[in-house]
């Protein structure tokens, strides 16, 4: 069967009907892991517990949450009280028999916490030990094999897990791409609220139709936001054994099925195509 790896992203919670309904089409037929993130959902739970929300800048323009301890327990029960029991349902509603997983559910996503990282504040860099943040060392697949081989869809989600059982934050984008260089995947889909990588990030009509991995990484200085962590970590993937990687608009009409017919932007291990 072919293995595709769909990340689900928080921010299409608008479409999750659209994209609920291509899964359902493909299951049978196909190997497919559900990752997901939950950004709306974790910003609700830490205003409802008020809590601040806070974001770190990384010397080269990243952007990440700001995860101390209390910050990592929002997360959690974000994660796992809202978005994945939602999505489980959408499935579940069309026939999908899914199981929800964090990373640190059989040791799936190994984690080492960033202990101390440097984040600009104002006009000067500093070193934040309290952050929760952790980067993927490895991935254990056998509880993903385990599940499909009962014929489940697996629906993942942050966070990971250290090696001494510490819950550590890591972004769904790289958590998709990590478990999809694992797992060796024909596809991963990493959808957006843009048609694709653009050209100019202000004409929403200058998608790149495809990419090398070395074009890919050549690009990721000179985007910003969101799409710069999903370049970086398609780059990631493919250097780690994914086979594919198309960063698509997950709010157009079967979003899934647009993907696989080549929609969005595929980055490849082919030749460089810039």
């Amino acid at each position: 069967m072919t293995r595709i790896v769909v990340k689900w992203g928080g921010s299409l919670q608008e479409n999750s009907g659209a994209i609920a309904d291509d899964i359902a089409s493909l299951w049978r037929e196909h190997d497919i892991i559900v990752v997901h993130g939950g950004s709306r959902d974790i910003d609700d739970t830490v205003r409802e517990l008020g809590l601040p929300r806070r974001t770190l800048r990384s010397p080269d323009g990243m952007v990440t949450r700001y995860t101390d301890a209390p910050t990592l327990t929002a997360l959690m029960m974000a994660m796992r009280g809202r978005t994945q029991p939602r999505i489980i349902a959408e499935l579940a509603a069309r026939g999908v028999e899914a199981v929800g997983l964090s990373g640190m559910d059989g040791g799936l996503i190994r984690t080492e916490r960033k202990t101390a990282v440097r984040a600009v504040f104002g006009d000067s860099v500093r070193v934040v030990r309290d952050n929760f943040a952790g980067r993927v060392v490895g991935v254990d697949t056998r509880v993903l094999e385990a599940l499909h081989t009962c014929g489940m869809v697996p629906v993942v989600c942050p966070p990971g897990m250290t090696a001494d059982g510490q819950a550590t934050n890591v972004d769904a984008d790289r958590m998709a791409c990590a478990i999809a260089a694992a797992w060796r995947a024909d596809r991963l889909l990493l959808f957006t609220d843009t048609p694709g990588v653009l050209a100019d990030r202000d004409d929403p009509a200058s998608t790149i139709a495809s990419l090398s991995r070395d074009d890919a990484r050549k690009l990721v200085p000179e985007l910003s936001g969101g799409m710069r962590m999903k370049v970086a970590a398609a780059v990631e993937a493919l250097g780690g054994g994914a086979q594919a990687v198309q960063v698509c608009d997950g709010r157009v009409h079967a979003p899934v099925a647009a993907a696989l017919r080549g929609s969005g932007t595929l980055i490849g291990k082919g030749r460089d195509t810039l």
